[in-house]
């Protein structure tokens, strides 16, 4: 399987981009993506990149690192359901939903999905996880 990258200019642009190439080195990370202008290579020092999971979640949107999905949780004491708040992150050779713990993604797995949703990214959406006081 290739993999399968999303990268966020965290630089002057703000930007996500959905590159077609990715070339590491040197410290730098080089994208083509659609608007690079005759197959040219971005540069950036501020580009973070965020590997796909290779699944999808509810809706069928593609999965990445860093992104912010909601999920059904509920405490092994009681039947008690509630609405949970995770990060996706390569962690211990496999992606992880983590927020308060850490929840393996398979243990989430519904068929060739995640029961989860996005809700945004680490880089655009860093609001949705404040804490509420």
């Amino acid at each position: 399987m290739v993999p399968k990258y999303r990268a966020y200019d965290g630089g002057s642009l703000n930007r996500m981009y959905q590159p077609e190439e990715v070339m590491v080195g040197n410290g730098d990370i080089w994208i083509i993506d659609e608007d690079s202008v005759a197959g040219e290579w971005i540069v950036n020092n501020d580009i973070h990149l965020m590997q796909s999971t290779g699944l999808l979640d509810k809706n069928g949107k593609e999965i990445f690192e860093g992104d912010i999905v909601q999920f059904e949780d509920c405490y092994e004491v009681s039947d008690f359901l509630y609405i949970n708040t995770g990060i996706i992150e390569w962690c211990q050779g496999g992606f992880h939903v983590t927020n308060r713990d850490s929840v393996l993604m398979e243990d989430l797995l519904d068929g060739d999905s995640l029961d989860v949703t996005i809700i945004g990214n680490i880089y655009e959406n860093p609001e949705l996880l404040e804490v509420e006081e």
